[in-house]
């Protein structure tokens, strides 16, 4: 087991930024049709993918996996994938769904739960597909 590099901790720290962004950025443009409820949400969503980052970067986690470089590949492509989606994304539920299951992963990753990891990236792959 290996833990993640510097550098793989910094590039994993940002595509949560990233995504964290993207829910504001998709909250923001489409205001009115989320509920108070669903504000919350994304709020939620938002704040804990930025403490997931914090997390990693003080090193308050260590998870260490078999093979770090696959993890953080996995990890970048499917935070790309969720933060791009969401330019696209037309339906408000859908993107909450999204929001949801990338923090389910950036929870996951923090504790190296590899099949919690699998499932979310499944998940993820699977609700994104049926958007296009």
């Amino acid at each position: 087991m290996e833990d993640f590099t510097p550098e793989q901790i910094a590039v994993i720290a940002n595509s949560y930024r990233t995504m964290a962004r993207a829910l504001n950025e998709f909250q923001v443009l489409r205001w009115s049709e989320f509920s108070h409820e669903q504000q919350l949400d994304l709020n939620a969503y938002q704040n804990s993918l930025l403490n997931r980052a914090q997390d990693l970067q003080t090193m308050a986690v260590r998870p260490a996996f078999k093979n770090t470089a696959e993890m953080t590949k996995g990890i970048l492509q499917a935070t790309e994938y969720a933060t791009d989606s969401l330019k696209h994304i037309r339906n408000v539920t859908l993107a909450l769904n999204v929001g949801a299951i990338t923090v389910a992963l950036a929870s996951y990753v923090a504790r190296a739960n590899l099949r919690g990891i699998e499932t979310a990236l499944r998940e993820l792959g699977d609700l994104l597909v049926t958007e296009e």
